[in-house]
């Protein structure tokens, strides 16, 4: 008879041996994400800090990224020149149609005088497509920081290649709060928010399009950069640290809404890095001729997040963007 001690022994090790075996699994880093990223940068100076966010997370893949809304091509040139100060000028760059500018180009002047003349950037929507086409079908997700009329053009030039997608990740829309008194608030009824603003019919496709999404209004938005973390990421010692400085002293000059950044767009970014920043909620929107958004009884087409954990989204951007020594 085996003695019953040195049985309990090796159970043990066994077991201890499985325990860890799951807990490297569970450490073991995952593949990156591809994305597709749409940007209106150039704007709001929340793009600018979207996209450090999402450079700084290896978690994502980027495979492409268009400049759309407004003057398209002088977002596309502001594009390629972060990219290049940051380190990620390999990147595929390319611009969307360009469309009446609502919300003006308040980093205009960030732009460096060219030595020579540019080759034009390729076209956003057949790009698009062909990124996804050439992707394994559900792997690729886009991240739309804007107006959707670049990610329109991309459904109306082939619906099905489109919903290849993974899933879409946008900041658009506003269901039961709107745009706040002072940044990082909100109020108690909805306003027309300006990226559904931008191109309602464009979301609209979005939504039919069979594609799931994942839709952040302003009810989830609303974060204020502190004035102490905004400090502490213009003082960083990372690539990213000196344009966002200069984009800022571009931006707070012209602002209309004060000096204090809203992060917006950081929101959805933050939310796929760390899906605990906001829970969504199956919810038909309705999407008016003049963009405003409301809930109504269908069935859902979008996963809304009608709130959203601030602390979170704002340890994301401290730690990827201003880490510790």
């Amino acid at each position: 008879m085996i003695p019953f001690r040195p049985v309990v022994v090796l159970l043990l090790l066994v077991a201890s041996c499985a325990a860890l075996s799951s807990h490297a699994r569970a450490e073991a880093p995952s593949a990156p994400i591809p994305v597709i990223v749409d940007s209106d940068f150039g704007g709001d100076i929340d793009d600018a800090f979207a996209m450090s966010l999402l450079l700084a997370s290896p978690q994502f893949k980027p495979l492409l990224i268009s400049a759309s809304s407004g003057d398209a091509v002088l977002r596309g040139k502001l594009l390629k020149q972060f990219l290049a100060r940051t380190g990620h000028a390999g990147i595929p760059l390319v611009v969307g149609p360009s469309t009446p500018d609502r919300s003006g180009m308040s980093q205009a002047d960030w732009l460096a005088p060219s030595a020579a003349p540019e080759a034009p950037l390729p076209d956003a929507a057949p790009a698009i497509i062909a990124a996804l086409r050439a992707a394994p079908e559900g792997t690729v997700t886009l991240i739309a920081l804007g107006p959707l009329t670049t990610i329109g053009a991309a459904i109306q030039r082939d619906p099905k290649a489109f919903k290849r997608l993974k899933r879409v990740v946008l900041m658009s829309g506003s269901i039961y709060k709107g745009y706040g008194p002072t940044a990082g608030t909100t109020k108690d009824t909805p306003s027309k928010e300006t990226n559904a603003a931008g191109d309602p019919a464009a979301l609209r496709a979005l939504l039919a399009s069979g594609v799931p999404v994942d839709l952040l209004p302003l009810d989830a938005t609303e974060v204020a950069l502190p004035a102490e973390l905004q400090a502490r990421l213009f003082a960083a010692r990372t690539v990213y640290a000196t344009p966002l400085r200069e984009l800022y002293g571009e931006w707070a000059p012209r602002s209309m809404w004060g000096t204090v950044p809203t992060l917006f767009d950081v929101v959805p970014v933050a939310r796929l890095l760390d899906p605990a920043v906001c829970t969504p909620k199956p919810l038909h929107v309705a999407v008016d001729e003049d963009g405003m958004t409301r809930p109504v009884a269908g069935k859902p087409n979008a996963g809304v997040c009608l709130d959203v954990d601030r602390a979170r989204v704002l340890d994301l951007m401290a730690r990827r963007l201003a880490p510790a020594p």
